[in-house]
């Protein structure tokens, strides 16, 4: 059976109907003013699941559940979106950094050295897209062909000024998802390098294990990062990618067990945090950690009833929230 079409309702309907299903409308002006500011949609069907009667066959809030309730999490996730923005923002900076180092390092400062078939592996052949059929060295090359020839800055200055185009250039013109992929293509002793350079490891120490926990932390900084960039709510989310268990968890407080059996650290909000972990610039994970949990802190004293909810919601237990907490205030 098709659902019933979704009619033009003004605000004084819509804090009507939430009204009929059971909602409390607190402060009348605040909760039309919100919104208005901010539409329904975003407030109401982005944050009540939390608060929705489970039991009842039509749809209803919790008793005693308020306008404010609602409002103040969609604000919550708000602030960790931007918090995830920014920090994947430096993350970003520092990986383009160091990947262009090595790039030169390694094959050299010119595009005609460095974007040679020889530097990087041959990957998979593409079997769908633009490229369908071409092998992922072929695509990556294409992309470094479609930077150089961009109508952006800095990319034209030294296309037109110099006629080549350095790699601390180069990857200014790359998304975070195709820095990703030149990563992916990179050969075993330039992987190695970044990785070290990038979260400060003793090259020595770096294995194929190693590689493969880094290769995941990318996937999951990217994956935050889009969904983020894209208003998606983000305190609850699960990414596609996932992190594997590794001794990084344990340090989290996050036992094998609680790994498998409730996901912890594998693809949520932990997860990204447990990526930023890795990275030798310890003031992005901090700053991060610092602005999810003043604004988790701020949330509580609002709604303290909610605290268990909220931290199950968001897949962190809450011993590990007092110590960031506690970490926080001193």
């Amino acid at each position: 059976m098709s659902k019933p079409e979704k009619v033009f309702k003004s605000t004084t309907d819509q804090l009507k109907l939430l009204q009929e299903r059971g909602l409390v409308i607190d402060d009348p002006m605040f909760a039309e003013e919100a919104l208005i500011r901010t539409s329904y949609y975003e407030i109401i069907n982005g944050y009540k699941d939390l608060f929705i009667n489970i039991d009842s066959e039509e749809e209803q809030f919790e008793s005693g559940t308020t306008f404010s309730e609602i409002y103040y999490l969609y604000e919550l996730d708000n602030t960790i979106r931007f918090a995830m923005l920014s920090a994947t923002l430096s993350a970003e900076n520092l990986l383009r950094s160091v990947i262009a180092y090595v790039l030169a390092e390694n094959h050299g400062h010119s595009i005609k050295d460095y974007q040679q078939n020889r530097n990087f592996r041959q990957g998979k052949k593409i079997i769908r897209g633009r490229a369908k059929g071409k092998f992922e060295r072929e695509l990556l090359l294409q992309i470094f062909s479609e930077v150089y020839y961009s109508t952006h800055q800095p990319m034209t200055y030294y296309r037109e000024t110099y006629q080549d185009m350095p790699p601390w250039i180069l990857v200014k013109g790359l998304s975070f998802g195709n820095l990703q992929y030149l990563f992916k293509l990179m050969l075993p002793e330039s992987k190695t390098k970044v990785i070290a350079r990038a979260t400060g490891m003793n090259p020595e120490l770096i294995t194929d294990q190693t590689k493969q926990a880094f290769a995941e932390t990318f996937d999951i900084l990217v994956a935050f990062r889009n969904w983020a960039a894209h208003g998606g709510r983000v305190y609850n989310h699960r990414v596609r990618k996932r992190l594997s268990y590794s001794p990084t968890h344990t340090r989290f407080g996050v036992t094998h067990s609680a790994y498998q059996k409730h996901d912890r650290g594998q693809s949520d909000v932990l997860s990204f945090i447990i990526a930023l972990s890795y990275l030798r610039d310890r003031g992005i994970q901090d700053g991060f950690l610092h602005a999810i949990t003043s604004e988790i802190d701020d949330y509580l004293m609002r709604f303290p009833r909610h605290k268990t909810l909220l931290l199950r919601q968001m897949n962190i237990p809450d011993q590990l929230y007092q110590e960031w907490r506690h970490n926080r205030q001193h």
